[in-house]
């Protein structure tokens, strides 16, 4: 299944060894726009900040799960130049209303004819097929 993953839901699942194993699913196809993956550079360091707190991890545990991230992102998801949904930025800005920041993610989906992995429900009505994790989780649990 090919999805354009959004970040909240990449760097949650990230964060989760069960959500690293989701991302290493081989009927996942993961994509990611480029533009998406600076903002998911600057976002994962600080979700593990405040998971290490709240959990009580050291420094050197940090940055190990830091690490392990990046890993899964390099290893499970494809990033997609710019290029490719560049063509379809007007068509996804004019989508993408309720979140004007969305509009990458439905701009690749577009171009790639994909969903968007989303729990985000301002991605409803802009036209692309969207999956929570939870319908994902079903999905994937019903097609073993």
């Amino acid at each position: 299944m090919l999805l354009v993953v959004d970040t909240s839901v990449l760097v949650g699942d990230l964060l989760r060894v069960k959500g690293r194993e989701r991302l290493r699913d081989p009927r996942l196809d993961l994509c990611l726009p480029e533009q998406m993956l600076a903002e998911t550079h600057v976002e994962l360091p600080r979700r593990i900040r405040a998971f290490a707190d709240s959990v009580g991890l050291n420094s050197d545990e940090r940055d190990a799960l830091l690490i392990l991230c990046l890993d899964a992102i390099d290893n499970n998801v494809a990033i997609v130049g710019a290029e490719i949904y560049m063509p379809f930025r007007d068509e996804a800005q004019a989508r993408t209303q309720r979140d004007p920041t969305d509009w990458p993610a439905v701009a690749c989906a577009l171009a790639l004819s994909a969903a968007v992995w989303t729990n985000d429900n301002d991605f409803l009505g802009t036209g692309v097929p969207t999956w929570t994790t939870q319908s994902l989780q079903i999905w994937l649990d019903r097609h073993q």
